[in-house]
C-alpha cells in the first residue's frame, strides 16, 4: 500500500469558490467605514490573513479584540448571505477526498476563518465527515503567512511536515507552507498561475486530479 500522506487544504477559495463573495462583502464593509480596497492590494497582502489582521491592515491601527469581534460579525454576516444561494464544494472536491481516503491518505482543513463560517461551509456542504482534523483561526495565535496553522494541522494528522501536500489560492498560504516545509498545489481561482512562488503545479479545481499524482510530490523514503 502506498506510503500515507498528509493532503492539507486551505478552506475558502479552496475547498469552494467562495472568495470573490469574501472580496464583495470587504469592499461594501470598507465602504461604510468611509474606505475603498484596491483589489489587487487585497488578493496579495491580505487574502489568507484572520480577519482582525485584515482590520488592522485597512484601518492602520491596532483593533482590540472586542472591537474585532464586533465588526468580524458585521462583516461575515454580509458575506454568508452573499455566498449562500451559489454555496458549492469545488468541482470534484468530493470525489477527491473520497478516493484520497480510500488509499489511506490523512484529510485536513487548515483556515484563517472563524468557526462560524468552517461550519457555514463544511457542515453546509456536507464536507466535514471527510476530513481527519480541522485547524481555524481561533486555534492558532498567529495567521497566515507564519506556518503556525499549517505545523499545528500536521500535528493533528500525526503526519510529518514533509509528508504534506497544501492546497492554497493565496499567496500568504502558500508562503506559510514553504515556511513550514510542505510541498504545495497552487488552487489557481484567486490567483494566476504565475503568481505563486513555491507551488508544484497549478490547478482550478480538482476535476479529474489524482491523488496518486499529489502525493508523488513528497520525497520518497
Amino acid at each position: 500500500m502506498p506510503r500515507a500522506i498528509g493532503f492539507l487544504f486551505d478552506m475558502d477559495g479552496v475547498v469552494c469558490d467562495n472568495m470573490p463573495a469574501h472580496e464583495e462583502a470587504w469592499r461594501i464593509f470598507f465602504r461604510g467605514h468611509g474606505l475603498e480596497i484596491d483589489p489587487r492590494d487585497f488578493r496579495e497582502n491580505t487574502m489568507g490573513m484572520p480577519t482582525r489582521e485584515v482590520l488592522r491592515y485597512y484601518f492602520k491601527r491596532d483593533v482590540p479584540a472586542a472591537e474585532a469581534e464586533e465588526l468580524a460579525a458585521s462583516k461575515e454576516t454580509l458575506y454568508r448571505e452573499l455566498y449562500r444561494p451559489t454555496r458549492a464544494p469545488a468541482a470534484g472536491l468530493v470525489e477527491f477526498l473520497k478516493s484520497a481516503r480510500s488509499q489511506g491518505h490523512k484529510l485536513g482543513l487548515g483556515t484563517g476563518s472563524k468557526s462560524d463560517n468552517v461550519t457555514f461551509i463544511l457542515d453546509g456542504l456536507g464536507l466535514r465527515e471527510l476530513f481527519d482534523a480541522v485547524v481555524d483561526a481561533s486555534m492558532v495565535t498567529r495567521g497566515k503567512p507564519d506556518p503556525e496553522t499549517w505545523l499545528t494541522l500536521a500535528e493533528r494528522l500525526g503526519a510529518a511536515p514533509t509528508d504534506c501536500i497544501v492546497f492554497e489560492d493565496s499567496l500568504l498560504g502558500e508562503e506559510a507552507a514553504r515556511r513550514a516545509g510542505m510541498a504545495v498545489v497552487a488552487v489557481a481561482t484567486s490567483h494566476r498561475e504565475d503568481e505563486f512562488r513555491h507551488a508544484a503545479f497549478a490547478v482550478r479545481d480538482f476535476h479529474g486530479l489524482a491523488p496518486d499524482r499529489i502525493a508523488a510530490l513528497t520525497a520518497p523514503r
